[in-house]
């Protein structure tokens, strides 16, 4: 997907400015957060830093201030918010299900047996699944917190960097440096404070599954790959570190 993007096409930082953190969850955003905290991150050359709770969203973000968020391959995330859910939020939390996740958790017990339901011929079964899909924290989709490609593109001249889960270290390095934090600041490396599993299951979907969660989520692999594409536009990825600095996009001054 081209992206008409130079390295330094923000827009400039305003007086009162604040930069905000997007939680996708289940993107890693539970880790870069405690790590801000813990680090007494407040002010960043682009506004003060406000770290946000999933319902905090890119409609609710004003036209002047500054975004940051990551997002992850959608079937990855699915499973991971499937598990995340069925446990609770355990071990980090221990979150109630709502009724409607009690619903969906008294049928499926795990991933691929949901993912077996959506793409399956029994109707009721399959209702059933799509109810799932809606109505489960994590699993909804990512664009619901950081906008439809068409909004995202429209705003890039204030998103100042996007992150991948799955090269979140990586991506930790890049975001220190361009909004000048610390840079011996480290991400959690216990899994109960990164809200990561400490005895992770993977899932094995055949391929109707992935079909059909794929298919699912059609929007968000597009979000996903307009994303990447600014990263790559950005020099965010892929980009050795010694030089990561001078092509990194950072905020024109405002005059006046």
């Amino acid at each position: 997907m081209p992206v008409e993007l130079a390295p330094a096409d923000l827009a400039p930082a305003r007086p009162g400015a604040k930069l905000h953190f997007l939680h996708v969850g289940k993107t890693g955003g539970t880790a870069i957060k405690r790590a801000m905290r813990d680090g007494g991150v407040r002010r960043t050359p682009y506004g003060r830093l406000v770290l946000h709770r999933h319902r905090f969203t890119l409609r609710d973000v004003p036209e002047d201030d500054f975004i940051v968020f990551c997002v992850r391959d959608p079937v990855a995330r699915f499973a991971s918010g499937f598990y995340s859910r069925r446990d609770k939020g355990r071990p980090r939390h221990d979150v109630e299900w709502s009724p409607a996740e009690a619903k969906v958790f008294a049928a499926f017990a795990t991933p691929e047996q949901l993912a077996g339901a959506l793409a399956g011929d029994d109707p009721e079964q399959r209702e059933l699944a799509e109810f799932a899909m809606r109505h489960v924290r994590h699993l909804s989709l990512q664009r619901r917190i950081v906008g439809p490609v068409p909004e995202l593109r429209r705003r890039l001249d204030h998103v100042v960097f996007i992150g991948r889960q799955e090269t979140l270290d990586a991506d930790w390095k890049r975001l220190k440096a361009v909004l000048e934090i610390d840079r011996d600041l480290a991400l959690p490396t216990d899994p109960v404070e990164a809200h990561r599993r400490t005895t992770p299951e993977r899932p094995d979907f055949d391929e109707v599954q992935l079909a059909a969660l794929r298919d699912w989520y059609a929007r968000d692999y597009r979000l996903l790959r307009f994303c990447e594409a600014v990263r790559a536009a950005r020099g965010q990825t892929g980009t050795r570190l010694g030089r990561l600095r001078s092509r990194l996009p950072m905020p024109r001054q405002s005059r006046g």
